[in-house]
């Protein structure tokens, strides 16, 4: 993993949690993809499915616990999340491990699951 990648990783999450845009560091026809278990599972294209997670919990934080090396392009961050539904108000929280790929400096993959070994794992790594 380069330090570049991982810097962009870095603020692209900064701009999330200021609810700024981050198209600069998003590819136009980046994949979003839902695990299986997931209310809709499966790959989306295009970087307006990377605001949806708003839609649904409004209120939606991430905390980044730390930055994972990986060989390659990917970039495995590991933190925890609180939201409640937009609908019933319910407070969640847990523990979310996304897998970032980067290419010329720029998203083009984002994959999320509920737990870290999962993200590390997909990732080829081990907790």
């Amino acid at each position: 993993m380069s330090a570049a990648n991982v810097e962009v990783v870095r603020r692209i999450h900064e701009h999330w949690d200021r609810e700024e845009s981050v198209s600069e560091l998003v590819a136009d026809d980046m994949e979003y993809v839902n695990p299986s278990y997931a209310v809709e599972g499966g790959t989306r294209v295009g970087r307006r499915w990377f605001g949806s997670v708003r839609e649904t919990y409004p209120d939606f934080l991430f905390r980044v616990e730390r930055y994972v090396d990986t060989p390659g392009d990917e970039v495995v961050v590991l933190g925890r999340y609180t939201a409640s539904g937009g609908a019933s108000g319910v407070s969640l929280e847990g523990e979310h491990g996304y897998v970032w790929t980067i290419r010329d400096g720029r998203a083009v993959r984002f994959q999320w699951f509920q737990s870290h070994g999962e993200a590390l794992e997909a990732a080829g790594l081990s907790d």
